[in-house]
């Protein structure tokens, strides 16, 4: 979806909280179990050490099902909007986050990040799969009917949990605009609604349109 055709109630995210997600790869070259280690290692390593920064998901995509990116991490500031990146800044030039970000870049590549705003509170990950819906909000339609289309589901699918329903500020992420993550006991389990956006079921003209699909396992439990 273009910028034109963003809601008329979107207000780019001025002073709400920020979700960022990073979109990751393995460098070529280097092997998994060292891609594990030196890529695990910088993010726990900040999680730890940075508490407004929340780490709800680092994740792999697994049974190579769906489209890029391999990796996703997913960062969520509660109390700070797009000025925590001006902090992030600040730390990155004054070299505190060296000794997480520099084995980090010798593993892994952050091909490219978003910033988003949450649509409800996000939820850290403890189910271990994972699947991600990535979407477009029909034109006419707005952020809140998407919410409530993703609350009506939650309900009804309560063996799931709705981890991250996400939109992108303004343009400042990549097509598609909007992502959800469920975490799911089992695959199996995604039978239950995988076919919900495609098929016009349960709702016949649902406010988003599914652009794809994909599995993920926590990082470093992934299946390729």
């Amino acid at each position: 979806m273009s910028g034109e055709d963003e809601p008329v109630d979107d207000d780019l995210g001025k002073g709400n909280p920020l979700v960022y997600i990073e979109m990751i790869s393995r460098r070529p070259g280097i092997a998994l179990h060292e891609f594990h280690a030196l890529a695990g290692l910088g993010q726990t390593g900040w999680a730890a050490e940075y508490g407004d920064d929340i780490a709800v998901l680092n994740i792999a995509r697994t049974w190579r099902i769906g489209d890029e990116p391999e990796y996703l991490c997913v960062w969520y500031s509660p109390r700070h909007g797009l000025d925590r990146v001006d902090a992030w800044e600040a730390t990155f030039r004054s070299g505190d986050a060296d000794r997480f970000e520099q084995p980090f870049r010798v593993a892994a590549r952050i091909d490219r990040a978003g910033c988003y705003m949450p649509l409800l509170e996000p939820v850290v990950g403890t189910a271990g799969r994972y699947y991600a819906e990535w979407f477009d909000i029909e034109p006419g339609q707005t952020r809140q009917d998407v919410t409530e289309l993703y609350l009506e589901r939650r309900g009804r699918h309560g063996e799931l949990t709705l981890d991250l329903l996400v939109d992108r500020i303004g343009m400042l992420a990549p097509e598609p605009r909007g992502l959800a993550v469920w975490g799911v006991p089992s695959w199996a389990a995604v039978a239950a609604i995988a076919e919900e956006l495609t098929t016009g079921f349960p709702q016949a003209d649902p406010p988003v349109r599914l652009v794809s699909a994909s599995f993920y396992a926590d990082f470093g439990e992934e299946q390729l």
